[in-house]
């Protein structure tokens, strides 16, 4: 490929990357565009300051100097027609007053959703931001600030950036378990199952207090949730006034309020320990057990008192400690299934 082919290549995926996104920073951009590059970062520079002077995209100065936005010029649009994709020119993203431009209210919420997606692309996944799938799925109770799909794993992703209302971050609640569940409604043709929760871990409000996200999230998790629910979360730190600088994801089991009051229960009557080596506790009419097993750590299953009859698969644990929270919350799952029935 020439010189012109690949410059006319790269005019286009990048515009059809801003198309997606609606508006993109060069640092993003450049992730997008080169994401295994080490100078990425200065590429996108140059790719941004080309398209600008070309014409085939609009220069956006974001507040608090986060950087400069770009958007879809007419020319831009234009290009992307002849390659089959329609679009539109993002010259009505935020407003114009008297010569300034300002971006939405929640611009720093979708820069921080715009550094996740991105840093997911590096890592292997295809991305699909908010922007394209509120113009592509149509109208829906609840869409996810984004999907990333590697393989069989679709992650659903929300990020935390500001205080919400109980009824709405029981909402969010809903959706994580719904998807951890994998009973969400299918998105462009997938089906999310894996729920990831973005924040800023060294965010505060606007007192300088701080705002545990992770916590106030978790807290809604286990008071909505009638399983353990496999969360993953995003811990991002920020470069400069603004966009994710790093990020450092991790796996979390979160379980229900219910099991840890069932668990409450179960230790209050008390463990008792059969000669065979497998400790008992009874809620109403099931039995917790738990042992250790010599391959797989510690596992744990329930037992209908009144029949003998098993009535859970056996779960494994790491820990003892675990395997009997994990009973708990198997007795709280066949308890919730008994009293919908």
């Amino acid at each position: 490929m020439n010189s012109h082919a690949q410059r006319r290549q790269n005019d286009y995926l990048a515009l059809h990357w801003v198309h997606r996104f609606g508006w993109l920073r060069a640092t993003e951009l450049g992730t997008l565009m080169w994401p295994q590059n080490a100078s990425r970062q200065v590429t996108g520079s140059r790719l941004a300051k080309s398209l600008i002077e070309r014409q085939l995209v609009l220069e956006r100065r974001l507040p608090e100097g986060a950087g400069r936005a770009l958007v879809l010029a007419t020319a831009g649009v234009r290009l992307l027609a002849e390659h089959g994709i329609l679009a539109s020119s993002g010259k009505d993203i935020g407003r114009e007053l008297a010569g300034y431009w300002t971006p939405s209210q929640t611009w720093r919420h979708d820069l921080v959703a715009h550094g996740v997606l991105a840093a997911l692309h590096q890592s292997g996944f295809e991305v699909y931001p908010e922007h394209q799938l509120r113009r592509e799925v149509g109208r829906m109770a609840k869409v996810p600030d984004g999907l990333a799909r590697k393989e069989q794993v679709v992650l659903w992703l929300e990020v935390e950036g500001a205080r919400k209302s109980g009824p709405e971050m029981r909402k969010l609640a809903d959706a994580l378990c719904a998807v951890a569940a994998a009973e969400a409604t299918p998105l462009l043709g997938m089906r999310p199952n894996a729920p990831l929760v973005a924040y800023v871990a060294t965010a505060t409000d606007e007192r300088g207090h701080v705002l545990s996200h992770r916590e106030r999230v978790t807290r809604a998790v286990q008071a909505a949730a009638t399983k353990p629910v496999n969360l993953m979360w995003a811990a991002c730190e920020l470069r400069g006034a603004a966009g994710v600088g790093s990020m450092m994801m991790e796996r979390e089991t979160v379980m229900p309020e219910r099991s840890q009051a069932i668990l409450k229960r179960l230790n209050a009557f008390g463990w008792r320990t059969r000669e065979d080596g497998v400790s008992w506790a009874s809620y109403g009419n099931m039995r917790a057990e738990v042992w250790d097993d010599d391959d797989h750590g510690w596992s744990c299953i329930v037992i209908d008192n009144r029949t003998g009859e098993q009535k859970s698969p056996a779960i494994q644990a790491d820990f003892i400690s675990t395997a009997k929270l994990r009973a708990a919350a198997l007795i709280a799952e066949l308890s919730a299934t008994r009293d919908n029935a």
